[in-house]
């Protein structure tokens, strides 16, 4: 697979860094379910004094591999570089050090001859129960939203609005169906759905474009309603059902 080979190349010329003391994956090729399609999230743990340095040779790297279409820069969790190279292949390189490395997600260690990573836990992608509970009242305030939008004929803010609830979804969805992996959301949501579960899904997102409205939006309540009661009684208990009903209720009776 081209990321694996562009990995390879990268690393090799990174080892022989003097500011980089560790070099790892994480997302999809950290977890093993990469395919054709995935980007690469290449991470550099280098040593404070050197950061600067380093940050000054990172293009010089990653053309070890090809050259570069397209390249930016950013901040999320430390330096980063947003690379696109002349094959199309997208990569993301982050620099970070030991005061600033987060355990978040799984990680592949590539390079670590000081163990920095020996202890690293990785945080889960599962969701909390409070999480679930916030993410229906997000939905339920969500609908009321919707139905001032739709009344006001304002149908593609509407199609917006009910794009936002098929997020909140699907995040439930996950929950119920892959819930080690609640937290990517729609990413591969075709992999991990029985397949009926999938096309009501896909048919109900089908429905949500502005010239198919209310009834798409109708046919997410359908699944939600349906995840509603696979829910735990106890998080069943701490829902604004009352709420919910009612909001529901006024998004059926608009077809």
């Amino acid at each position: 697979m081209e990321q694996w080979k562009a990995v390879n190349i990268l690393v090799e010329s990174l080892k022989r860094d003097r500011a980089v003391r560790s070099v790892f994956l994480k997302g999809s090729l950290a977890r093993g379910d990469e395919d054709q399609y995935s980007d690469i999230d290449l991470y550099c743990l280098v040593h404070d004094q050197e950061l600067e340095g380093f940050l000054e040779r990172r293009l010089d790297h990653l053309k070890q591999y090809k050259e570069l279409q397209y390249w930016s820069e950013a901040n999320f969790v430390g330096p980063q570089i947003v690379a696109v190279f002349s094959n199309g292949l997208h990569l993301d390189l982050y620099t970070v050090t030991v005061s600033t490395l987060q355990q978040t997600d799984a990680v592949k260690v590539l390079h670590d001859p000081e163990g920095l990573l020996a202890d690293f836990k990785g945080s889960s992608f599962e969701v909390s129960k409070a999480e679930i509970v916030r993410a229906i009242e997000s939905l339920t305030f969500s609908l009321l939203e919707f139905e001032a939008a739709y009344g006001r004929d304002n149908l593609i803010w509407a199609s917006r609005l009910a794009s936002h609830i098929s997020g909140d979804l699907v995040l439930l969805l996950r929950h119920v169906y892959d819930p080690k992996h609640a937290r990517l959301g729609f990413k591969k949501i075709n992999d991990f759905l029985p397949e009926d579960v999938y096309q009501a899904f896909s048919n109900a997102i089908d429905g949500i474009g502005p010239r198919n409205l209310p009834l798409g939006l109708i046919k997410l309540l359908d699944l939600l309603e349906d995840i509603i009661s696979k829910l735990p009684a106890e998080m069943i208990d701490k829902l604004n059902m009352p709420f919910y009903d009612f909001m529901a209720a006024r998004i059926r009776a608009l077809k």
